[in-house]
């Protein structure tokens, strides 16, 4: 009984310490505090399927994401292991990208042009 109790305490740490992870991609913009960000829940699978996805939303500077952050915690890996992969919910976090634009006036330079 002592084994069996040990064990389960020893599967409940590892289970625990697997329910909190995070994923960051990020690109070279910046993030100011003008630019956009949202967070949504993905309901997905492990068997590369999705229940629900959100709603497409684009940055308002037509740059892209500056960054994007993918979330899962311990209910989300409870209800991962109880539904054997079927259900697979993770939280998505993004910014978009805040670079400010260029100025109009300012000559771009082409290597290959002569002046």
């Amino acid at each position: 009984m002592e084994n069996a109790i040990r064990a389960v305490l020893i599967y409940c740490m590892i289970f625990s310490l697997s329910g909190c992870a995070t994923m960051t991609i990020e690109g070279d913009g910046q993030k100011t505090p003008e630019s956009k960000t949202g967070t949504h829940t993905v309901h997905g699978s492990f068997y590369s399927f999705v229940w629900s996805e959100p709603p497409v939303e684009k940055c308002d500077n037509g740059r892209g994401l500056y960054r994007a952050r993918y979330h899962t915690n311990m209910v989300y890996v409870l209800a991962s292991a109880v539904s054997l992969g079927l259900y697979v919910p993770q939280t998505v976090e993004w910014w978009c990208d805040g670079t400010p634009d260029e100025d109009g006036d300012e000559e771009i330079y082409h290597p290959d042009q002569q002046p």
